[in-house]
C-alpha cells in the first residue's frame, strides 16, 4: 500500500514568510494535527546550520508550523543534538548559543531551543529494535521522552549516505554521540600517499584526534577513528579513501535502523517535512556560505511516512537534475538505495507513495 506524501512548490526567492506559509498549508491539506495531542512534548527536530552556513532551513521559514502546534495545545520545543565533529554544535552550549542567533529560541520562534542529549551528548536511551545490524540503539533521551515529533530536514547530498533527508535526520540527527559513533564505526578511511599534500585540514578538522602529519603525509590511527567523514568532507585533493562500495552500506542501515529507534512508541504521532530546495552536494554541517546548488530549488513534502517523503523527494531531485544523485553530488561511488531499502525491509515505511501536489 501507497502512503501519501503532499507537495507544494517552493523557492527560496518565494521568501520566508511565502515559504512558512506554504509549509503550514501541508500540514493543513494533509490533516497533520491529528497526529499532535494536547499537552504532547513535541520535539521539532531541526539542523541549525553549522557556523558560516547559510543553505539551512532558516527559522522564520517553520514559524506556521509551531504555530500550528501551539494552536493544539502541544508544548514545542525545537532540538538538535550534539555533534561528534568539533565545531558550534559540538555541545549544548555552544549549540544553543548558535541556535539563538539564528532564530531558534522563543525570541525568535516563540518555543525555546532545548538539547535532547544533554550537555555532552551522553544523555541517552537504549531502545530496542528488531534490527538486521543492531537489537538496541542509543537516541537521545528527550527524544524518547516527548510524545511526538515534527521532523524538519533539508534535502541534501551527504559525503558518506549518498543523501541526507527525513531518514538521515531521524537516524543520525536523535541519536546520542555514542549511537553516532556506532553508525559510522564501518567508515575507516586511509590516506592516499600519492595525493597527499599534507595540507593540515583532516588534521585540523579530526574529531577523535586520530590524524598525525610527518615529513611525507597524513595518517590515520585506526583505534581512534569514529569514522565521522570529516576527513573525507575537507580534503580537497582525494587523498582519503573509503572502500565506499561496503561502508557507505553498512553506514545507511545502521542510520535507518536508528531511526526505526527514533520512532518506537510514536507511531501516529509524528510528521515528517523534507525541504528540497537550496539542495547542496553536502549537508548543512559544512561551514561554508553559499554552498552551490546541484539542482534549481523544487519544493516541500510532508508525510506521516518517514521512508515514502524521503524516496519522492530523491525522485524529484533526479527528475529536476536530469541524473541519478551520486553523479549530481559528483560521487557515483555512493547509492542511496541502501537506506530507503532498508528502512522497507526493517518496517520504517514504505517507498511506495502518491504525491499529491497542492497549488
Amino acid at each position: 500500500m501507497s502512503s501519501r506524501v503532499y507537495f507544494i512548490q517552493a523557492q527560496v526567492s518565494d521568501g520566508e514568510q511565502a515559504i512558512s506559509a506554504k509549509a503550514r498549508r501541508l500540514f493543513q491539506e494533509g490533516g497533520f494535527a491529528a497526529c499532535f495531542k494536547r499537552s504532547d512534548f513535541t520535539a521539532v527536530k531541526v539542523h541549525v546550520g553549522e557556523d558560516s552556513n547559510t543553505t539551512y532551513v532558516k527559522a522564520p521559514c517553520l514559524q506556521g508550523l509551531v504555530d500550528e502546534l501551539v494552536a493544539l495545545k502541544t508544548k514545542p520545543f525545537v532540538t538538535d543534538t550534539s555533534t561528534l565533529y568539533t565545531g558550534r554544535r559540538h555541545n549544548a552550549i555552544d549549540h544553543t548559543v548558535l541556535a539563538t542567533e539564528r532564530g531558534f529560541s522563543v525570541e525568535g520562534l516563540g518555543i525555546p531551543f532545548i538539547a535532547p542529549d544533554g550537555l555532552y551528548g551522553t544523555n541517552e536511551t537504549a531502545v530496542p529494535i528488531p534490527g538486521e545490524l543492531d537489537r538496541e540503539v542509543l537516541i537521545a533521551d528527550d527524544i524518547v521522552r516527548c510524545q511526538s515529533i515534527l521532523s524538519i530536514a533539508h534535502v541534501t547530498g551527504h559525503c558518506a549516505a549518498c543523501v541526507g533527508a527525513t531518514i538521515k535526520t531521524l537516524g543520525m540527527g536523535c541519536s546520542s554521540r555514542k549511537g553516532k559513533m556506532r553508525q559510522h564505526a564501518s567508515l575507516k578511511p586511509h590516506i592516499k600517499k600519492a595525493r597527499c599534500t599534507r595540507c593540515g585540514e583532516c588534521y585540523q578538522h579530526c574529531a577523535a584526534g586520530a590524524i598525525t602529519l610527518d615529513d611525507v603525509q597524513a595518517h590515520i590511527d585506526q583505534g581512534k577513528c569514529i569514522g565521522c567523514a570529516e576527513c573525507v568532507a575537507v580534503c580537497r585533493f582525494d587523498a582519503v579513501s573509503y572502500d565506499w562500495q561496503q561502508e557507505n552500506e553498512i553506514l545507511q542501515k545502521s542510520v535507518a535502523e536508528h531511526a526505526l529507534g527514533v520512532l518506537q512508541g510514536k507511531e501516529g504521532r509524528a510528521v515528517f517535512y523534507n525541504f528540497a530546495m537550496s539542495v547542496t552536494a553536502d549537508c548543512d554541517c559544512f561551514g561554508q556560505a553559499d554552498m552551490p546548488r546541484v539542482v534549481d530549488d523544487i519544493g516541500i513534502l510532508a508525510s506521516t511516512d518517514p521512508v515514502a517523503v524521503d524516496q519522492a523527494a530523491i525522485d524529484l531531485v533526479e527528475q529536476r537534475g536530469g541524473k541519478a544523485v551520486p553523479a549530481l553530488i559528483g560521487n557515483k561511488r555512493l547509492d542511496w538505495r541502501h537506506q530507503i531499502e532498508h528502512a522497507v525491509k526493517i518496517g520504517l515505511g514504505t517507498a511506495e507513495y502518491e504525491l499529491i501536489e497542492i497549488t
